[in-house]
This record gives structure tokens, C-alpha cells and sequence, in this order.
């Protein structure tokens, strides 16, 4: 907080132009609709006040109020550090350079300076189409800021923050985020004053320009700081009605909004990565770290849950978070290290998670449930060395050494004897398990040790040679086929019908396992140059330099360019990914951009990126 607590606080704007009154002013507005504040004084940038800073807005809540002022020119960094409790530096990214120089300069003081600059709060606007995207340069507040947030550019002057009625809601919901990461509740449930507190004069009785209302609270800086008091009863009634008209009634955040520490869910921060374009560095929120043992990290998205593993990886917490705010939902403990990562599937209609240990399996459902832990069901097998099979739509564990597999039939784990040269891919619901070859044959795996023989998948042409097995999706396995070494197959075999072949389509060169990468709801996916839906096999060209970086349920990446599912139009990207954990593994249904991302060497966590809105 920087002086400690007090019954009121400051926040100090810095910035060039009008960008900085523009800051306070939507800073207040935010103030309004999410904390419950109420307005008491709006003065003029030209107003008398003491030395180096300007009192724009005072507001009030119950017996706290909050005071939102911009620093004049020159700066004078003795009365920034003496009065403010927070400060926030507002720039366009035409100014980026003397923005940063300010926090240096911040910084460079010492002492309390120091600790005021760090937790400095950066809002970032793009001045014009001249000047890069805020993505490009948030960067080079980094090491300086305690975070960088971006807010849509907005060539109108907003100078009464209870005059919010035309701003966009893009605007609105940005502004929201910036106080909720700048703004502090200090008030307990019980203290919170419901009752708007406004000052009825400031709305009825003010002057022209936003001056104060005869007999408002002085703009200066040298006296005592008044107490809010509340209007005659008379007006009341008046005021509530107005506060309603103008949407300003107030309300109660859970858990209040801090300055420092955690928010109500995950705590806000920078990506340590660059972020693919149309996000910002800047994340809502952070998770905890993600428990991975030597695997690779895995987040699973599903129910409005981001589902992945926290703790010891030895004995992982399966966690699920809220991807709007990054609440933990529930957690469930696992009794051993996983043996790979876990799987979303579908079973019995529903989203599920299955995950193994070394002697037990788990399956959860109900994912989305808040404050209602999944009880997982368990399975125990004495066979070893068995793990999951990735893509089944029925659970399926299985060690090609042994020529052992378990599926999930009838409520229990059935034991299936493989053929040898045989690759397991799927289970069914009638409990086979089926494997693929090289050679293009197939098996199907039942009950007693029965394995039928190696059967020919049907060629897609006369002629047509088997390629390569590249995998499952959804239920559909999609085989690559070449005939005459021209042409190029794809077909597709249902996986719950004996293979039957449900499509087939033909793409420019050839396809191989790498080439191919599947959506994580099995829609659809991308086959080299071409996006195919796995449903149909329809295709859609990506483009002759297309390389599929990521996929995920809407839309896939490639070093230089993005396409959407629908029509798998591709759009050319501003510049080159240069990092992979930049791009999204989800995307929420408000825009944010889920990563999975380190520090260094250090542990991974899902940062839920915001989108850029000048992007």
C-alpha cells in the first residue's frame, strides 16, 4: 500500500497528454461500477492544487475514500512518493519509451520509491495504426511493473465517469480488469456500505467544466482530508434512482480486490513467453504449479474447468481451476505417480478424465461442479508396465511388449490379448479393443485370449497402398494411402463399427505422422497443408507453407499465419511465432488465450492471457 492502511487512498496517474486524465477518469468509472464507490468531487486538470500533482476525482465508499489524482509536469517524484499509495503509468504505445524511462527513473530513487515502482501498474493503449499492437512492446515493462494491461484505444475524452452509458463494452470490461488488479477492497462484508453515497449536488448542482459543486470539498492537497458524509434523507430516494439510471449501483466482489496477492481466483501476471498475436503478456490469472513428474505438462479444458495436476508428483492433486478467474473448482487426490498424462473422453454422454498409476485406474466425471469435488471411480490390475492408450473413446491401458491390454467394459477392466505386429489404438463399446499394422491390416481383440484375423483395410482406391497409421480422432481413425506415388489418400474408419470406412479425400503430398494433429474434441484436424473434419472429411486448404504448431477445438496455428475451423479460413499473422508455449492450448469463451508456460527452468503454470483488443 505503501504508507499503510488508511481510511483513505491514493492512486497517482502518470502519463503525456490526454491519456492520463483519460486513465483517471475510467479508473473511477470502474471504481463505481464494480467497487460501489460513490462520486463525490470531480475538479479539472487546470484546478489549484499543490505542488506536482492534481486531485481529479475524490470518491467514497462507507467511511474509506479514494482519491485518483495525475501528476503535472515537471514531475516531481518527492510529492508522487509522499502521497501515493499506488501509482499507475498510462501511455500509448507511441510512448513506450518514456513510460519505461519513468519507472527507471521510479526505481532509481530507492526505499520507498523502489517499492512503490514495483508495484506500479502499466496501462497500455495503441496510439494508431502507425504505432505496433500493445502485444508487441508490453515486454518492455517486464522487469519494471508489477503488470501490464491493455485497454482499448478510445479517441473521445470520457471526463464524467458517471457519463460511462455510450462506451463499449469491450471498453467497460477492459477498465473493470484494470481496477480490479489496480483497486483494493480493505472493507470486511460486515463494514461494507450498501447504501450509494453520493454527493446529490455533483449530479444536480455542479458547475460547467466538472468543477465542484459550491461548498464540494476543496481541490488542494494541504488540508485535512475531509470524511464523506451522507446527503439529507430526503434525497435519497433521488439519488438511488439515478445511481440505478446510470448503472453505478454498487456491489460486493467475493474476497475483495487486492492491490498485492491473489485475486478471488489465480493471481494476475506477466507471461514469461511472448504470446502468439491477438494477446497481450499480460495474464488474468496464473495457476498454480503444475505437477508433472518427467512428462510434459498437460491442461485439459473441458465443463468451463481447466484440468490439470498440482502438488507432489509423486501423489498429484488432479485440480480443476475456473478459466474465467482461475478459482480452484474442486481437487481430487491421486494415491501414486500417474504413468502418463490424463485424458479427456466422453464417457456415458458426459466429459470425463481418465488417468492411470502403476496399478490403479481413475475416471472422473461432473467436471465443471464448483465446491463439489468429482468422486473418482477406481479400478485396480495387477498387470504391468500397462499404460494408457491416447485417443481411445473408452479407456484403454495397454503394453505392446507384453501383448496385454485392459479396456473399460461392463464396470470392470477386462484383459485382452494383442496381435503380435500390432499397433493398439482404440476400444469400443462392445468391449474390442482394435489394433492396427503397418501393413494397413487390422485386429479386433475380445473375450477368453480371441483375436480375429489380420483383416485389409479397405483401400480408398484400386491400387492404393497404406501410407502411414497417423491416429485417432474422435472415433474416426485416419489412415494415409499413396497410389502410383502421385496421389495422396486420407480415409477414415470407424472405430466403433469394425473399421467400416466413413470417408475418404485426397491432399497435395504426403502425410505423415508428425504432419498430423488432431483437435482435442476429435472434430477435426490438420493434415499437412489441409484442415479435414474428421466427421465428414471434408477439407479446406491451409495454404502451401501451412505447419501445424497447434490445434485446438476452434482454430490452429502455423509459424506464420492462423485458421479457423469454420472453412478453415487463414489469416496471415503480423510476425513469425518465436515461441510455441506462446500459443493458446484454449480459448475461453471471454477471449483468454490459455498458455502453459515456465520461467527459465522453473516449474509450468496456465497463464490465461487477455486478448488484445487493437489485435
Amino acid at each position: 500500500m505503501g504508507q499503510g492502511q488508511s481510511a483513505e487512498r491514493t492512486i497517482v496517474v502518470i502519463g503525456e497528454g490526454s491519456i492520463a486524465t483519460t486513465t483517471a477518469t475510467m479508473l473511477a468509472a470502474a471504481a463505481i461500477r464494480r467497487e460501489g464507490y460513490s462520486l463525490l468531487t470531480t475538479s479539472g486538470p487546470a484546478a489549484p492544487s499543490g505542488p506536482g500533482l492534481v486531485m481529479v476525482h475524490r470518491l467514497s465508499r462507507g467511511t474509506h475514500s479514494l482519491v485518483i489524482a495525475t501528476a503535472t509536469y515537471p514531475l516531481h517524484w518527492s510529492q508522487i512518493v509522499e502521497r501515493a499509495d499506488q501509482v499507475v503509468v498510462a501511455s500509448t504505445t507511441a510512448e513506450v519509451t518514456s513510460a519505461a524511462a519513468k519507472l527507471q527513473v521510479l526505481h532509481g530513487w530507492g526505499g520507498a520509491a523502489s517499492s512503490l515502482a514495483a508495484r506500479t501498474v502499466v496501462v497500455l493503449a495503441r496510439a494508431d495504426a502507425s504505432h505496433p499492437a500493445p502485444s508487441e512492446v508490453t515486454s518492455r515493462f517486464a522487469s519494471l511493473a508489477r503488470a501490464t494491461l491493455v485497454v482499448p484505444h478510445d479517441s473521445r475524452m470520457h471526463a464524467d465517469p458517471l457519463q460511462q452509458g455510450t462506451l463499449p463494452q469491450a471498453s467497460r470490461t477492459a477498465w473493470d480488469g484494470v481496477m480490479r488488479v489496480v483497486g483494493e477492497d480493505e472493507l470486511s462484508e460486515d463494514e461494507m456500505d450498501t447504501q450509494p453515497r453520493i454527493d446529490v449536488r455533483d449530479l444536480f448542482a455542479g458547475t460547467p467544466g466538472g468543477a465542484p459543486a459550491p461548498g464540494a470539498p476543496a481541490n488542494t492537497w494541504g488540508g485535512p482530508r475531509p470524511t464523506p458524509r451522507r446527503g439529507r434523507w430526503a434525497l435519497v430516494a433521488v439519488a438511488v434512482a439515478v445511481v440505478v439510471a446510470l448503472g453505478v449501483t454498487p456491489f460486493v466482489i467475493a474476497g475483495g480486490l487486492p492491490w498485492d496477492g491473489d485475486s478471488a481466483g489465480g493471481t494476475p501476471g506477466l507471461s514469461p513467453v511472448d504470446p502468439v498475436h491477438g494477446w497481450t503478456s499480460q495474464a488474468e490469472w496464473t495457476s498454480p504449479e503444475i505437477a508433472a513428474g518427467d512428462s510434459a505438462p498437460t491442461v485439459l479444458v473441458a465443463e468451463g474447468a481447466a484440468i490439470t495436476t498440482t502438488g507432489d508428483p509423486a501423489a498429484p492433486d488432479l485440480t480443476a481451476l475456473s478459466t474465467s478467474d482461475g478459482a480452484e473448482l474442486w481437487s481430487s487426490p491421486i494415491a501414486g505417480a500417474l504413468t502418463g498424462p490424463p485424458q479427456l473422453i466422453r464417457w456415458q454422454d458426459e466429459p470425463a478424465v481418465v488417468a492411470a498409476t502403476a496399478n490403479e485406474l481413475y475416471l472422473w466425471r461432473h467436471l465443471g461442479v464448483e465446491d463439489e469435488t468429482p468422486t473418482p471411480q477406481t479400478w485396480s490390475f495387477t498387470e504391468a508396465d500397462v499404460t494408457l492408450v491416447a485417443g481411445s473413446p473408452v479407456p484403454l491401458l495397454a503394453n505392446e511388449e507384453t501383448l496385454t491390454a485392459l479396456v473399460l467394459h461392463d464396470g470392470a477392466l477386462r484383459r485382452r490379448a494383442l496381435p503380435s505386429g500390432g499397433q493398439p489404438l482404440a476400444a469400443d463399446l462392445d468391449g474390442r479393443v482394435l489394433s492396427v499394422g503397418s501393413t494397413g491390416h487390422w485386429w479386433s481383440s475380445g473375450d477368453n485370449g480371441e483375436v480375429s484375423d489380420g483383416t485389409l483395410l479397405a483401400p480408398p482406391a484400386y491400387g492404393a497402398l497404406p501410407g502411414a497409421v497417423l491416429g485417432v480422432g474422435g472415433t474416426t481413425l485416419v489412415v494415409n494411402w499413396t497410389r502410383n506415388n502421385r496421389t495422396t489418400h486420407l480415409a477414415g474408419y470407424d472405430v466403433t463399427d469394425q473399421m467400416e470406412p466413413t470417408w475418404t479425400t485426397t491432399v497435395p503430398g504426403r502425410v505423415a505422422v508428425g504432419d498430423f494433429a488432431v483437435a482435442p474434441n476429435g472434430s477435426w484436424a490438420t493434415a499437412g497443408t489441409v484442415a479435414v473434419d474428421l466427421g465428414t472429411g471434408a477439407k479446406e486448404p491451409l495454404g502451401q507453407q501451412w505447419a501445424t504448431i497447434r490445434i485446438t477445438d476452434d482454430r490452429a496455428w502455423s509459424r506464420d499465419a492462423a485458421a479457423t475451423r469454420k472453412g478453415a479460413s487463414t489469416t496471415p499473422l503480423p510476425g513469425p511465432i518465436n515461441a510455441a508455449d506462446g500459443v493458446p492450448i484454449a480459448v475461453t469463451g471471454t477471449g483468454l488465450g490459455l498458455i502453459v508456460a515456465s520461467e527459465g527452468d522453473g516449474p509450468s503454470r496456465i497463464y490465461a492471457l487477455q486478448p488484445d483488443p487493437d489485435a
